[in-house]
């Protein structure tokens, strides 16, 4: 039986939900599948890959993959496995996006993969401004018909490499520059007095930038302290139960009426809420 490894990265749960959407249909069509999401503090090692396929999920962070995903990448060898890169986006493949996986693919073929297909998938936008409730329907309704795409893609091995504008290489490398100060969001964010200390920040970091202590003596309980590892996934700030996490450094780049994924799909039946926590 063949087998396919599938790795993400997530922040507000999009990625997530791609991978374990492709790895259901996968299963259905009697396929070994492994999902594996990559936290930061687990990237150690030389990750030999024994799988027949080779699945990559990630957000677009500044037109480009997250951090933590070349720094995965870097650390695995390939042995010439097929592999796929799927990106997940609020704008989808517009301009500005279409060199968005350059950089992830030549990755993956210096660390020995031979990657033969590529894909995006639309997602409600969580950056700055998170569309009406009318347009994340319209959005979702689309997602299990390119789920199935996808997955039929991967199952057929069918090869597909998406052409790239060649502007967008310049705007991808303006993006990468902008990615070298994402740490000082997260280094500068206020906690405020509603934090509980539940630790679902820490917990569900895909950075591994946030730790849990007592700030004071007479604290009843730990609160969340932040590092310099900041990649401004924006999960922490959307996540929190209490909404008390307040950025004080790019805080316009949050929309202050939030974002819950699981929220958004409550009306669409077609996707299983128990998938979609807090990551």
């Amino acid at each position: 039986m063949k087998q396919i490894q599938i790795d993400y990265y997530t922040g507000t749960g999009g990625s997530k939900l791609v991978a374990e959407m492709i790895a259901e249909k996968l299963k259905n069509n009697d396929i070994s599948v492994v999902v594996n999401r990559i936290i930061r503090d687990k990237i150690e090692g030389v990750k030999e890959n024994t799988a027949d396929y080779y699945v990559l999920v990630f957000p677009i962070h500044s037109f480009n993959a997250p951090k933590p995903i070349y720094e995965w990448v870097n650390h695995l060898k390939g042995n010439h496995c097929k592999a796929a890169v799927i990106a997940v986006s609020g704008g989808g493949d517009v301009m500005s996006n279409t060199a968005s996986r350059h950089k992830t693919v030549k990755l993956l073929k210096k660390s020995g993969f031979n990657v033969i297909y590529e894909a995006m998938v639309r997602m409600p936008n969580n950056w700055m401004k998170v569309p009406n409730k009318e347009k994340c329907i319209s959005i979702l309704s689309k997602l299990p018909n390119k789920i199935e795409e996808i997955s039929q893609d991967l199952i057929s091995e069918k090869r597909g490499r998406q052409v790239i504008y060649w502007i967008d290489y310049l705007i991808s490398a303006l993006g990468e520059l902008e990615k070298r100060v994402t740490h000082k969001f997260g280094s500068r964010i206020k906690v405020l007095d509603t934090c509980t200390g539940c630790g679902l920040c820490s917990k569900n970091c895909c950075s591994s930038n946030i730790s849990m202590e007592n700030q004071l003596p007479t604290d009843l309980h730990s609160k969340p302290t932040f590092g310099n590892r900041c990649d401004m996934c924006l999960g922490c700030v959307y996540n929190c139960p209490q909404k008390a996490l307040q950025p004080t450094y790019g805080a316009f780049q949050i929309d202050k009426n939030g974002y819950n994924l699981r929220q958004m799909c409550s009306v669409q039946y077609e996707i299983d809420l128990n998938r979609i926590k807090s990551t």
